[in-house]
């Protein structure tokens, strides 16, 4: 079966329901570096605590949401219909519903229309959801169950395919996986985490979504999904969700596939002798380790093969990050590197939105440096050299920060040398000197803005491709990958079911 990897957020909010920036807005930015998105609004809370003396700010705060969430209602499915556009662009609406009992869900509608619809209880919500062939998928999953993570025991996979395990919450593959939660909604929960799920018996895909709550799906580093589709259509998605053949990233768009006597992620299949296993990763900078796992359990950890710094074929990836100064400071760029002695071959963009969960305004979210509709963006581009402007603001704290980044793949020569312009200034890098490591440059001495160009990295740095034959071992054994970069960003698999 041919499929093609697209890549996607399904769980992005703005001031549709409660957030900051313009429907419209994040609809643009979603297309500057996604293929599919949804920008969902937040819309019901039927056991939200009562207790106003305890609660009132958090109660006043979602019902306004709410409230803004239902007059905007006919807005948000305009804006997402204009968005789609068939093998370019697609936009699935979508509404958030909270619970302590059950977990929180999105309801999502292949669309164009979905109808914003309340339930008392999650069978309720399922049962809304069989009548309009919507999907409920379970996020944030990792808080204990009662506190708004999931409650394995009520879970079904009718409806529910995948269940999102990263985002600017943290990350619920496993108590012990990087990312752990540091909302004050409260720290992980070992029952909570997708691999008691499988362990329960339970069949479910996993997903990555920002929750960004500042008009910026895809913001890196807050979460993504990767999605195996036979074409870019309402259709083509709808089926790969619904087949489960989606997977969960961090941020950079890890190209990471497994496969069991060629099936897909997702699958079921029986194999009652031994089985073929095939793990091919295409990193965007230098892999750490490749893990497969069968029933939770490692059984390979593969490494890159790359003997050295030099890549046989001339393939490298490059990284510039840009920010850092002043918080307070929003600075504006303008920058451009050029490669002498090779080629740009490709330009990955990993912009990122306000590394907040939910802005409320001042002190919360610099409203200056997201004001524009695109903050970041590629203005030129072609065969040895790549344009772009932008707008930062120092890091809001040590581990909330607000660079931006370009992931480039280029083919160069031993003798190549990278140039670049940034606000008036101009540095050049030897192939040599980049191989060794990253270079920073200040702008305007200590305490101000400050850009990385480098390190190179081989692309056989960044890749792996390996086969290796497994027995049997349970009635069902289930086989998934994960994957992680030196640079911390990783990709975490749907996993494959084995009956003998």
């Amino acid at each position: 079966m041919n499929l093609n990897l697209y890549w996607g957020d399904l769980h992005s909010h703005c001031s549709i329901s409660y957030g900051h920036g313009t429907i419209d807005q994040a609809l643009t930015r979603a297309m500057q570096q996604l293929d599919f998105c949804s920008v969902t609004g937040h819309a019901f809370w039927p056991d939200m605590p009562t207790d106003k003396k305890q609660y009132g700010d958090i109660i006043r705060y979602h019902e306004q949401g709410f409230a803004t969430c239902a007059k905007n209602w006919e807005e948000l499915i305009r804006a997402h219909d204009e968005a789609t556009t068939p093998g370019h662009f697609i936009a699935f609406p979508s509404y958030e519903w909270h619970s302590r009992e059950f977990g929180d869900h999105n309801v999502y509608g292949m669309g164009p229309n979905l109808a914003l619809q309340d339930a008392p209880d999650l069978p309720a919500l399922r049962k809304i959801a069989r009548a309009t062939g919507s999907l409920v998928i379970p996020h944030h999953i990792g808080y204990a169950a009662g506190y708004r993570g999931v409650n394995w025991e009520h879970y079904s996979e009718e409806c529910s395919p995948f269940a999102e395990i990263y985002s600017l919450h943290g990350c619920s593959e496993s108590e012990d996986a990087p990312y752990p939660m540091l909302h004050d909604m409260g720290p992980r929960d070992a029952g909570s985490m997708a691999d008691h799920g499988w362990r329960a018996g339970h069949r479910f895909g996993v997903v990555g979504g920002t929750d960004h709550h500042g008009a910026y799906p895809g913001s890196h580093g807050d979460g993504i999904m990767g999605t195996f589709a036979k074409n870019l259509t309402r259709e083509g998605l709808w089926e790969a969700f619904k087949e489960r053949r989606v997977y969960a990233a961090t941020g950079d768009k890890i190209d990471a596939r497994l496969f069991v006597d060629d099936a897909w992620i997702g699958s079921e299949i029986m194999s009652p002798e031994k089985r073929h296993v095939n793990a091919v990763v295409h990193g965007i900078d230098r892999l750490d380790r490749v893990e497969v796992l069968k029933n939770n359990r490692v059984i390979k950890r593969l490494s890159p093969e790359a003997s050295g710094p030099y890549d046989e074929d001339r393939h490298y990836r490059l990284r510039i990050t840009w920010g850092w100064g002043r918080k307070d400071e929003p600075v504006r760029w303008n920058a451009r590197v050029a490669v002498e002695g090779g080629t740009l071959d490709a330009v990955d963009t990993c912009f990122s939105g306000q590394a907040v969960v939910a802005p409320k305004g001042a002190g919360g979210h610099d409203q200056t440096a997201d004001a524009a509709d695109l903050p970041h963006e590629i203005i030129d581009q072609d065969e040895t050299s790549v344009a772009w402007k932008s707008v930062t603001a120092g890091n809001l704290s040590m581990r909330h920060p607000r660079m931006q980044s370009l992931s480039l793949a280029v083919t160069v020569k031993q003798d190549a040398k990278f140039t670049l312009q940034v606000n008036g200034e101009e540095y050049t890098h030897s192939m040599e000197e980049l191989l060794a490591g990253g270079r920073s440059h200040y702008l305007r001495d200590w305490l101000t803005e400050a850009i990385r160009i480098g390190p190179l990295v081989a692309k056989s740095a960044c890749t792996v491709n390996a086969a290796f034959q497994d027995d049997p071992e349970n009635d069902i054994d289930v086989y998934r990958l994960r994957t992680a970069q030196t640079n911390g960003h990783w990709a975490w698999l749907t996993p494959i079911w084995v009956e003998r």
